[in-house]
């Protein structure tokens, strides 16, 4: 399956997501919806503070994910939320690879995680 098939057919797809891409731990996009901006440089960020074990460094910058800054709400190495109003991002790291996907208002947030969380567990499981 390609990098696009996963963020189609297993995020998108499933209405649970409303943007998502695929990028290394660095930040470069693998693959991503059409028009889901996240920039390298704000992936790599979150993806530093993921790496450390402990992203709630992220409490005092907030997640900026295509120049919008969500309020960080909770995470792990593996996994980092963050949300706007009734919007949210989530970060779900594999073993060479972040997942981030993007929410809005009419999704509910522990939808969002779940489904993306499923995803990054196959991935794991897959050695990705």
């Amino acid at each position: 399956m390609s990098w696009q098939a996963y963020v189609d057919d297993n995020l998108l797809k499933s209405g649970m997501v409303t943007a998502a891409g695929i990028y290394d731990l660095q930040g470069n996009p693998w693959a991503y919806s059409a028009g889901f901006a996240a920039q390298v440089a704000e992936v790599a960020a979150v993806s530093g503070h993921m790496h450390t074990g402990d992203p709630s460094g992220l409490a005092g910058t907030g997640v900026v994910v295509a120049g919008v800054k969500y309020m960080y709400v909770s995470g792990s190495g593996d996994e980092v939320y963050g949300k706007k109003g009734n919007e949210g991002v989530v970060f779900c790291k594999c073993n060479t690879c972040l997942l981030v996907a993007y929410h809005n208002d009419k999704v509910q947030p522990g939808q969002c995680r779940s489904t993306v969380g499923k995803l990054a567990d196959f991935l794991k499981e897959s050695g990705i």
